[in-house]
């Protein structure tokens, strides 16, 4: 994104938050700053106290852009929008509907997917006859038997229902935002309930049963790759995969990565990966990389494609219906060049759509429209 951004015509200073950041904020502010973008809206709140709720951006006063990966109930505070200067913008339209709908804030959120920024050094060289599943997990049973251990408090008795209710869902090949189905048990006679058992208010309860619900369905969708990949070559790279490993499954191999140090073993075999994306109608960053890689790729996503694009993708995706997914493989497997040059047609695709180039420009037009209304 710096390259993309000075390619505008535009200098770019990375500051990390750090105790030397203030300095350089304020030596670089002397040539004037256009606008500071904040990713996942870490260090929002510096410079804020609990008698003083003033920013460091506040009193910089410059635009201060917001751009999110990440649903607003991990990390709530870094969603907070009261400050004119701040504009939050989510990569996943549903995280701004939630965020507009449930965070008190002063300007709408908006909206606007993630470009293809990633290059992991790939090079179309691909070798290997499998799969990739790229994926920690939080076993699903442990979870639940954690919960229905505490089933007889209001929350341990929530949790498990709306549990039940997303797994079915997505076994179903239903595609419902599991955060829809969270807020719609949610009724106001519950969260009352709920408020009073934690002596909460419903903001910070809201939050953290969303919170505590999230990984459900990115653990369901992980589950059942493996389980319907029962008899298709796959490496799985992660931890908490104990379960699984114990069924001795000759087609499956269990390993372990380092996310920091490396990602392009992830893409570079002739099947691609399986994402487990975590949330519907999001296009998970791995099948970003996967893109950019010019790799293949199989996302459990409802990403509306139909929408942004006007194609027809869906053998790229898929859903929880028993056996869906072996079939989408099998068609891989038949034929992974074709495969891979279906992912390069969307990918293509997505670029015209979503480009840097309009992410950037968006970016600019937001900072100016902060800067105006900042004025009125």
């Amino acid at each position: 994104m710096k390259q993309a951004i000075e390619r505008m015509g535009r200098s770019v200073h990375i500051v990390d938050i750090d105790d030397s950041m203030v300095d350089k904020l304020a030596a670089i502010n002397e040539e004037g700053i256009d606008f500071i973008i904040l990713w996942q809206g870490i260090g929002l709140q510096l410079g804020a106290t609990d008698t003083d709720p003033t920013t460091l951006w506040e009193q910089l006063q410059v635009p201060v852009l917001c751009y999110h990966g990440d649903h607003p109930a991990q990390m709530p505070l870094n969603h907070t929008a009261t400050s004119p200067w701040v504009q939050h913008i989510y990569s996943t339209a549903s995280f701004a509907r939630f965020a507009n709908t449930h965070l008190p804030r002063r300007i709408a959120a908006t909206f606007f997917p993630t470009p293809n920024l990633f290059t992991d050094g790939v090079k179309g060289q691909f070798e290997g006859n499998f799969f990739v599943l790229p994926k920690n997990l939080d076993d699903l049973d442990t979870t639940l038997d954690r919960w229905r251990a505490e089933s007889h408090q209001l929350l341990g008795s929530f949790l498990l229902h709306a549990a039940d209710a997303i797994i079915g869902e997505f076994r179903n090949g239903d595609r419902t935002n599991h955060h829809d189905i969270i807020d719609g048990m949610l009724d106001a006679e519950l969260m009352a309930a709920l408020c009073a058992e934690f002596s909460s208010s419903e903001l910070a309860v809201r939050m953290h049963v969303h919170a505590l619900l999230d990984k459900i369905h990115r653990n369901t969708v992980a589950e059942h790759i493996v389980n319907d990949l029962a008899d298709v070559p796959l490496k799985i790279y992660g931890r908490g995969w104990e379960r699984f490993r114990l069924r001795q499954n000759r087609h499956h191999e269990f390993l372990s990565f380092d996310t920091i140090s490396d990602n392009a073993f992830q893409f570079a075999s002739q099947y691609g990966i399986v994402d487990a994306a975590p949330i519907h109608d999001a296009l998970h960053d791995r099948t970003l990389r996967a893109m950019s890689n010019r790799s293949g790729f199989l996302a459990g996503s409802n990403w509306p494609y139909e929408t942004f694009l006007g194609g027809d993708y869906g053998d790229l995706f898929f859903d929880g219906a028993a056996g869906g997914l072996r079939i989408k493989a099998e068609r891989v497997m038949a034929s992974p060049e074709s495969h891979r040059e279906q992912c390069r047609d969307f990918a293509r695709h997505y670029q015209q759509h979503c480009s840097l180039f309009g992410f950037v420009k968006y970016l600019e037009e937001t900072s100016n429209w902060i800067k105006v209304r900042t004025k009125a």
